[in-house]
């Protein structure tokens, strides 16, 4: 069983459009900032639809109410897209969504299992928000569930991690961190 945990309400990353950023805090002093989108409303994509598909669900034209037909359509229309394909190869049922992963580690006396401990985020939080998925997605199975309090243990055969660093794009600012890398 393959479970991914996201922290937003949706699915979309950086195109699940949130007009409130009043929440984040640019001094960093809460321990989890909120990642808004660096999108803006009346933002359309640079690239045309035909090449922001994916070879197996191509991102075409859909007409009916609300929907962007245009070759270059606003940022809502492949929210969309995404939102459709999800639902399409079913990844949709194996995410949970609103939920923070508080902890990933090996089960003591067992270095074949893994310890992922998450937890349900908030009402304020969950309304915020434009879906970063987590750093973390996790492709195992489940050997047992814990309830504590409002945070969940469990133990997964297998984790997938990125290691890398990772920063959101509307941190950038310069290439120079980047130099001599290859990704």
């Amino acid at each position: 069983m393959v479970v991914l945990f996201e922290q937003k309400h949706d699915v979309g990353g950086q195109w699940l459009f949130d007009p409130d950023v009043e929440k984040e805090d640019p001094l960093g002093a809460t321990k989890f900032m909120e990642v808004h989108s660096s999108i803006y409303n009346s933002l359309r994509l640079l690239s045309p639809r035909e090449i922001m598909g994916y070879t197996d669900f191509p991102f075409l034209v859909k007409e009916g109410l609300g929907r962007d037909t245009r070759r270059f359509p606003g940022h809502r229309e492949l929210w969309l897209y995404l939102k459709e394909f999800s639902v399409h190869f079913g990844v949709r049922e194996l995410i949970r969504f609103n939920t923070r992963v508080e902890y990933v580690g090996m089960l003591e006396g067992n270095d074949l299992k893994w310890v992922v401990r998450s937890g349900k985020l908030d009402d304020d939080i969950i309304s915020s928000g434009n879906g970063d998925v987590n750093d973390v997605d996790y492709d195992l199975s489940i050997d047992r569930v814990e309830r504590n309090g409002e945070v969940v243990e469990e133990v997964f055969d297998a984790v997938v991690t990125w290691k890398r660093k990772q920063m959101h794009s509307h941190v950038y600012r310069v290439p120079q961190p980047f130099q001599n890398q290859v990704s």
